[in-house]
């Protein structure tokens, strides 16, 4: 399996860009209103937060089967992951720095632009490091 990543790390990496959409995809698709709650979303926030976790639970289905099966040909997949990832950095910075962060019940943490700026150095060095496996 390590050979299929080209090392260690790029597994390690990968491993953990799995775990991060499996535990947020979780939290979006089956604690839907603990979720909420935790951000101040409220209840009317229900059908948006489980619409945002089936694009990360899509992912981490993905991610799993290409872990099983060999990254070998993805690049789209992982370039997909690197956009994500830094769309998410860059509107979840703006939101969370906007007038948004200031509405009553919100519970605006820096977790929305920083756990997306995690996923975008690890995509990125899963992009630079695995190019000739994720090319095919």
């Amino acid at each position: 399996m390590v050979e299929n990543f080209g090392g260690s790390l790029n597994l390690v990496i990968w491993v953990v860009l799995f775990i991060g959409t499996a535990f947020y995809s979780y939290r979006c698709l089956f604690q839907t209103k603990a979720f909420n709650d935790q951000y101040g979303f409220g209840d009317g926030g229900i059908f948006m937060t489980r619409f945002a976790g089936t694009q990360v639970g899509a992912a981490a289905v993905i991610s799993l089967v290409l872990l099983v099966n060999g990254p070998e040909g993805s690049w789209a997949f992982v370039a997909w992951g690197w956009t994500q990832s830094l769309l998410a950095a860059v509107f979840g910075f703006r939101t969370i720095n906007s007038d948004w962060a200031n509405i009553e019940g919100v519970k605006a943490t820096a977790e929305g632009y920083l756990a997306p700026t995690v996923f975008l150095i690890l995509n990125t060095i899963l992009l630079l490091n695995m190019g000739d496996i994720l090319y095919g």
